[in-house]
């Protein structure tokens, strides 16, 4: 696949794209760190974060790493609507770059490596991973052990959060993935019982968090914060009301509580 081809695809930006059209990763270097990216992603990151330009450098790797994969997508049978829906991501981060730094690039780089090592696939409105889960999970009627196959879910950003839409990605992974997966887990600021303090039932994220079972709240990291204002401040105060949900997450966090990240599971019959 070309990559004019892929941008046009997964609806890059014209200005990102014009901003690595040029191809300045020629295609010997592109093979020796492919290799380092794929034996040691780990690795590749502590080496890109040496580099000069490294956002716009990684913007056009990841783009070529996309162009590969496409071929994997092909041998495998899988529709380029699952593909196109995938690296729509991206499409996310790149925008969330330049809104961080002012520039077209990529720095969620293990995070996208997962789309491009077929670790994660985007099914919908949803994004789902294949795991074995860690550890027990313990409802109030059932229970999920450790190393049983279940799917990951991940929200992406940039759309509302359509319990409808929800429903039909949730659909899709059982065909997707076959009948060996039926639990799903998930490990997300949306998972919080703390939300019902700041929304109304009839909220698609509220219906979307009633779809789990909650097994654990934690409180070490300020997920919520950073998803929905952007980014997390010491200044509670500063952050903008441009919307129901950051007013009212707003109020919440300023008054000095925490709504935590919630754990938790649902097994679909």
């Amino acid at each position: 696949m070309r990559l004019e081809e892929l941008a046009e695809r997964i609806r890059l930006p014209k200005e990102a794209w014009e901003s690595v059209r040029r191809e300045r990763i020629d295609g010997k270097e592109y093979g020796i760190l492919k290799d380092v990216f794929y034996q040691d992603t780990e690795q590749f990151v502590i080496q890109w974060k040496e580099m000069d330009g490294r956002f716009a450098w990684a913007l056009e790797f990841f783009l070529k790493l996309a162009a590969d994969t496409y071929e994997e997508y092909r041998k495998r049978g899988y529709a380029d609507k699952v593909f196109d829906q995938t690296f729509y991501d991206i499409t996310i981060w790149c925008g969330e770059c330049y809104r961080k730094h002012g520039v077209y690039g990529l720095e969620e780089l293990l995070w996208l490596g997962q789309s491009v090592k077929m670790e994660l696939f985007r099914l919908g409105r949803l994004q789902f991973e294949p795991i074995r889960v860690r550890k027990d999970m313990k409802g109030k009627n059932c229970e999920v052990f450790a190393g049983t196959k279940a799917l990951n879910v991940h929200i992406p950003a940039g759309e509302p959060l359509a319990y409808e839409e929800c429903q039909k990605s949730f659909e899709q992974a059982l065909e997707f993935f076959g009948g060996e997966y039926r639990v799903f887990v998930c490990d997300s600021w949306l998972l919080s019982p703390h939300l019902k303090e700041i929304l109304p039932e009839s909220s698609n994220i509220i219906r979307f968090r009633n779809l789990f079972e909650v097994t654990e709240v934690r409180y070490d990291f300020l997920q919520a914060e950073q998803r929905i204002f952007g980014e997390i401040l010491e200044d509670k105060r500063q952050y903008p009301e441009d919307t129901f949900l950051q007013r009212t997450a707003k109020k919440y966090v300023v008054s000095g509580n925490n709504l935590g990240v919630g754990a938790g599971f649902f097994i679909r019959d």
